[in-house]
């Protein structure tokens, strides 16, 4: 049995590929399951030309020095070269969320999109996502949650897990976590397959 999928535009999550360095392959192919615009840095191009993934936006530092490239691949000078101005273009072309996969050390220039744009960042086996004042999800036991708060007057509070240390914490049950924070957004960190 086949299943067929019909997506409108800009209904999934775009993938922005900012470094593929350590990730799980098995995990790209599902977040390009549901076939998101993808977004490429021009680091990442041969690699992912070399895969048959398929190229919808190559970044570029210069539009001089293209690589080869696929059919119908829109090549987009990034002036500034940054993932703040990747994510200003998707923001001006109305993407309601993107996918971003690459290194933790992004999390403090993605914290000034969080009310811009739904964001989650990818970087070898974790999940990071924003969590703007209140987050209630189920977990299993014994999954870990790890906390990023970059503000130290930052209060947060987490409900249905146990403290391994300051940052990091495990469900002792299957259940709904809760986490809130008083000030400004958090991370959590979450572990993939």
């Amino acid at each position: 049995m086949s299943s067929h999928h019909i997506v409108r535009e800009k209904q999934e999550p775009a993938l922005i590929i900012y470094s593929n360095e350590g990730f799980n392959e098995e995990y790209l192919g599902q977040l390009l399951e549901w076939s998101p615009t993808v977004f490429v840095y021009e680091e990442e191009h041969d690699y992912l030309l070399s895969t048959g993934i398929k190229i919808d936006v190559l970044f570029t530092r210069n539009d001089k020095n293209i690589p080869e490239i696929q059919e119908l691949t829109r090549i987009i000078e990034l002036n500034p070269y940054s993932i703040e101005t990747a994510l200003e273009l998707l923001i001006e072309e109305e993407y309601p969320s993107v996918n971003i996969i690459g290194p933790a050390t992004l999390l403090p220039q993605l914290a000034n999109y969080i009310d811009k744009i739904d964001l989650v960042l990818f970087d070898h086996q974790l999940k990071i996502f924003p969590v703007k004042t209140h987050l209630d999800k189920w977990y299993a036991s014994g999954e870990t949650i790890t906390i990023i708060n970059f503000n130290s007057e930052n209060d947060f509070s987490i409900r249905g897990a146990k403290a391994l240390n300051n940052i990091t914490f495990t469900t002792i049950t299957n259940g709904i976590v809760t986490i809130t924070t008083s000030k400004s957004p958090i991370f959590v960190a979450e572990q993939i397959a």
